[in-house]
């Protein structure tokens, strides 16, 4: 593979980011190049924990990753209530935004959110895995064999587990 790596910041250390950051080590188009937390004991701790390269930058603030001119991209995995706040600043610093689930509060917030991105040239996505799983093309290709099914024009489902 010719291309560079993007370089990832994450902001914040949620219990997602663990799983988040372990799939960015592991991509071969992307590389983790700083975490961010309120405090630098935390982030530090968290990269430790985590088994982050030792050549990732540790930061005592989210502001700091979104100043790092190394950083690429952002994963915000932070409360839904800062998203919008943290993927805007983000955006005018021309970072790419990779944001957790639920994106937002409301519409109006995610608009904000699209407005910063599209306005300055950087690309968002929602982090719902679940699309980019070979496992969604598999059943894709499952579903849309018309041997097995015929001509499927939508399908519906209900998801449930049991609570014990």
């Amino acid at each position: 593979m010719s291309e560079k790596p993007v370089r990832f910041g994450i902001l914040g250390c949620a219990n997602i980011s663990r799983k988040v950051s372990r799939a960015i080590r592991l991509a071969p188009n992307a590389a983790l190049h700083a975490i961010g937390s309120r405090s630098i004991e935390k982030a530090s701790k968290f990269a430790s924990e985590n088994g982050f390269p030792a050549s990732t930058k540790i930061y005592g603030s989210y502001e700091a990753v979104t100043d790092d001119p190394d950083v690429e991209a952002v994963y915000v995995p932070l409360p839904t209530s800062l998203h919008v706040r943290w993927a805007t600043l983000a955006a005018e610093k021309k970072k790419h935004v990779l944001l957790e689930k639920p994106v937002a509060l409301n519409v109006s917030e995610l608009d904000k959110i699209l407005e910063a991105c599209e306005s300055n040239g950087v690309q968002y996505m929602d982090a719902t895995m679940w699309m980019h799983h070979p496992r969604t093309a598999q059943m894709k290709e499952f579903l849309s064999d018309p041997q097995r099914f015929g001509k499927l024009k939508s399908v519906f489902f209900t998801l449930h587990w049991l609570i014990s």
